[in-house]
């Protein structure tokens, strides 16, 4: 029988993709294999090249997520896509619209989908309005929602002019939610957050404070979500090394005094940068919860550099001297 092979190089959910080709093949008759290659996203990572064996094969499909992990993929015939690969290759209609293979992943507790494609923002850190265009509906809740926990992957949902009608329907269908990539808090209003509160969400509730200038507005809308525990709030927190570390700290030091969750979102550019091991030790204390609520950046960077052999006396110094000047400044 002939046979398809599906290379997942970077995902770190199962990929839609890859699903969806697996589906297209099966009913064709084909057997389908799956290697995961784990292929790392952060550039100071050792990456090694991983040689395809694809002769056995009929056809080879490799999804890459992150940008350039491809150039690790060696092989005859393989045919690339993904956000990592291009952002202009797209599924066949006819594959797009299948349901996803999730026996390829073993998956069954968590359903995986857009319901919306799109985004009105242009950030300019951002590919989605390049990659997906002008903010459209593209799934029912019903198509996607196989299992009890659904990861909803929309990067906008609420811009969507119909987003108040699709949380009713959300909301009939008793599930629970996570929309994983946030939502805009720009656009919340009492209506939707009422409908957002009355869903069964099995996480943090997300949004974004990507820029200072966002204060005001955020300030004002997050009075519609006073419903939501102390610390269940999260905001994804972007840094990049042309913003001054003042930015960053007192976006860090508001959120902390509202009791909201930071998860700092590090451009590559980081890594790069001057201020490298500061980001890294930035990141390690926003991003363990338990840390930003519960500890000092002084305590909990102490604590980690003296138990885990990263004994490094002029980092620690540097980190602390950084996050004070900046913090408190």
């Amino acid at each position: 029988m002939a046979k398809v092979l599906l290379i997942d190089a970077d995902s770190k959910i199962p990929n839609l993709a890859l699903m969806k080709l697996s589906t297209y093949y099966k009913d064709k008759g084909y057997n389908v294999d799956l290697k995961k290659l784990d292929i790392p996203y952060f550039p100071w990572n050792v990456h090694k090249n991983f040689i395809i064996r694809t002769r056995e094969y009929e056809k080879t499909f490799c999804s890459c997520i992150f940008n350039h992990n491809y150039r690790y993929v060696l092989g005859v015939d393989i045919d690339f896509g993904g956000t990592g690969y291009s952002l202009h290759k797209n599924l066949d209609d006819e594959i797009e619209n299948l349901e996803p293979d999730y026996t390829l992943y073993n998956e069954k507790k968590t359903s995986y989908g857009f319901l919306t494609r799109g985004c009105i923002r242009n950030c300019s850190f951002c590919v989605v309005p390049e990659k997906e265009g002008k903010i459209r509906e593209v799934n029912n809740i019903n198509d996607i929602a196989k299992f009890k926990f659904v990861n909803l992957l929309d990067n906008n949902i609420l811009a969507h002019p119909e987003h108040k009608r699709i949380l009713n329907e959300m909301i009939d269908l008793d599930k629970k939610y996570e929309f994983s990539q946030g939502l805009d808090i720009r656009l919340i209003d009492k209506e939707n957050s009422d409908l957002i509160r009355r869903l069964k969400y099995a996480r943090l509730y997300t949004f974004a404070f990507d820029f200072i200038e966002l204060k005001d507005v955020i300030e004002e809308k997050i009075k519609f979500l006073d419903w939501v525990d102390e610390w269940k709030l999260r905001f994804y927190v972007y840094v990049h090394p042309d913003m001054e570390l003042s930015n960053v700290l007192f976006r860090l030091k508001w959120l902390k005094e509202h009791k909201c969750l930071p998860y700092l979102m590090r451009d590559l550019d980081c890594w790069f940068s001057e201020y490298r091991e500061f980001y890294i030790d930035l990141a390690s204390y926003c991003n363990q919860y338990w840390a930003f609520k519960g500890r000092t950046f002084e305590d909990f960077l102490t604590m980690r550099m003296t138990t885990d052999g990263r004994n490094n006396p002029d980092r620690l110094a540097n980190s602390i001297r950084l996050f004070k000047e900046n913090w408190d400044g």
